[in-house]
């Protein structure tokens, strides 16, 4: 089951996400800063690095869905 662009957006500000300027989802772990970069058609993991954003992982919308547990699947590396 497919997930839309608004579902996506509602599920991360719930689990503490932040919308920036540009509308893109960032959020603060352990390990360094991390954004939900969301396109039109799909959405990339990315992490900041000190040369930049390096993807982790990215997936269509299409193919993205929610489990019962509440997480995010169907991103590929």
């Amino acid at each position: 089951m497919a997930i839309a662009r608004e579902e996506l957006i509602a599920w991360a500000t719930r689990n503490g996400w932040k919308l920036d300027r540009w509308g893109h989802l960032k959020k603060e772990f352990d390990n360094g800063t991390h954004r939900l970069k969301l396109s039109r058609i799909a959405v990339r993991h990315e992490l900041a690095t000190p040369f930049g954003w390096a993807r982790v992982s990215s997936g269509y919308y299409k193919n993205l869905q929610l489990t019962a547990d509440d997480q995010l699947a169907g991103m590929t590396r």
